[in-house]
Formats: structure tokens, sequence, C-alpha cells
């Protein structure tokens, strides 16, 4: 990540865009929020931000044009060292309609004959941004805390280390999350769940653990494991990247995801590399 990178942060109303903004402040980036898009040229022309800066993208004006959009963000990155990044923020249709009704808050498109309508025009309007984004973020089962834990896995500019890394467990019962790029299949372990004592427990405690590591499978496992992603993250710093998500799924979540997960964020932790860990199942 260069001085002078800059992020567009664009997507869904209700998906997040000021959340991630405030995110992104507090790693250490120069950002502005609610900015139109005729002022955007005039802000990177400029140059005058000395850190990473990002925008989040305005698209309630009637003006607005995808195309004129990523037309602008063309012509700066011919004429410019910087990268120009997008993140994109997705959201279910769903959860949009729970989010307004409960801020009680007008969509920013308007003239459509219901709320559903304007989330389906609004997604029309910028779909092609989504098409070029380099980060597409899924919110609609992420909650502020959550979300706050992946950026900061994702982008944050105060550690030393360019990599970062995001560890996430998950169930298989409800869906793998959007954007891994490595997924592990914890099934094949014991399953602490048809044990009565452990049922109620989780991955992250002592009981748990143990039985999991009485696996033969486990140590042939956790060695192949370890192996691979110590040998991955340097290729992956060599070619540029900068962000690295592992998922690992259970069947409920809660115990053998859990206890790999944990696994893996202490043996890189104390490596000294800048990973976060994030149990979506648990309450922790």
């Amino acid at each position: 990540m260069k001085p002078h990178d800059l992020f567009l942060v664009i997507g869904q109303s209700g998906a997040g865009r000021t959340t991630v903004i405030h995110v992104l402040d507090d790693q250490g980036f120069d950002t502005l929020d609610n900015v139109p898009i005729h002022l955007i040229s005039r802000i990177v022309s400029d140059q005058l931000f000395e850190k990473p800066l990002a925008l989040g993208v305005d698209i309630s004006s009637k003006s607005f044009s995808a195309k004129n959009l990523l037309k602008e963000l063309n012509n700066w990155r011919a004429t410019s060292n910087s990268n120009v990044i997008i993140i994109f923020l997705s959201c279910k249709t769903e959860t949009l309609l729970n989010r307004f009704s409960v801020t009680r808050r007008p969509h920013p498109i308007t003239g459509e004959k219901s709320l559903k309508n304007s989330i389906k025009k609004e997604l029309e309007i910028i779909g092609p941004l989504r098409d070029h984004a380099d980060f597409i973020i899924d919110t609609s089962s992420t909650s502020p805390n959550d979300l706050r834990l992946k950026l900061g896995a994702m982008f944050s500019i105060k550690r030393k280390q360019n990599i970062k890394i995001l560890i996430q467990s998950f169930s298989f019962r409800k869906r793998i999350p959007h954007g891994l790029d490595m997924v592990f299949d914890c099934r094949f372990l014991k399953n602490p769940n048809w044990v009565e004592t452990l049922k109620n427990s989780d991955g992250t405690k002592k009981d748990v653990s143990a039985y999991i590591r009485r696996d033969k499978s486990w140590a042939i496992f956790r060695d192949y494991l370890k192996g691979m992603v110590l040998h991955v993250i340097p290729a992956f710093e060599k070619e540029g990247k900068y962000y690295l998500s592992i998922g690992f799924g259970c069947t409920g979540g809660r115990h053998r995801s859990v206890f790999v997960s944990q696994f893996l964020y202490d043996e890189l932790n104390k490596r000294n590399f800048a990973v976060e860990l994030m149990h979506s199942n648990l309450s922790i």
C-alpha cells in the first residue's frame, strides 16, 4: 500500500459505507465521506494526501454515472503511479429492507413504487462498479464489529507486515463466507458435538481442544496446514497481495472449525504476522 493510494468505497445504500469509512479512518487513512462524483477528480488531481485516501462516494445525485466514474478512474490510473482500489459493499435485499425499516431513513433512489424497487434500481445504476471492484464485501450477516475486524485485517496501515491475514471459522449449515481465498473443511475430524459433556462447549475450550487433538487425523492435518500456509504467505507477498483470508468450516461452526482457526491464529501470531481471528458462530 502506497501513501497516495486512492480507495473508493461504494455500494448499496444501507450496506455500511459510513461504517467502513470510519473504520478506515481508525486504521490510519485520510477519509472523506459523501463525496459527489464531480469532486473526485479535483481531489485526486491535487494529490495533497500523504496517506492512503478513502472516499465514500455519494451516488444520490441524479447526475451520477458509473460509466463516467470508471472513465475518470482509468484516466487517473493512466497518469499516476498510485493504485486506485474500489471497495464495493453489497447486501441482500431482505437485510436492506429490514435496516431501512429500523432506521426509518428514506432510500436515496426516489420515484419508485416501493423500497424494494428503489433497492433494485440502485443496484442497476452501480452494477458496473461491482464488476470492476477490487474487493466485494457482503455485509448481510456482518455486524459492525465483525466488519471492523475484517477491514482491520485487510487494510490497516499501522502494521509493519505487507500482508494482512484474516482467519475465520464458519458453519456449513449456513454458508461459506464471501471473499475467502482459502477454505478448509474440518468435518473429517471427530465431532465433539456427539459427546454429551462437550456438546454445549466450543473449540476455544481446553476440553474440546484436547478431544480433537486425540484424533489421529489431526496431527497429520496440522503439519500439512502449517507448512502450506507458511509457504504461501511469502509467495503471496512476493506477488504483491496484501490481504489473505482463510476460512475453516464444520457442521455447526462451533467446535472443529473454531479449534483449527484458533490453532492457525496462534501459530501465525507468534511469528508476528498481522493476523486477525473471527468466529462467525460464536458470541465470545
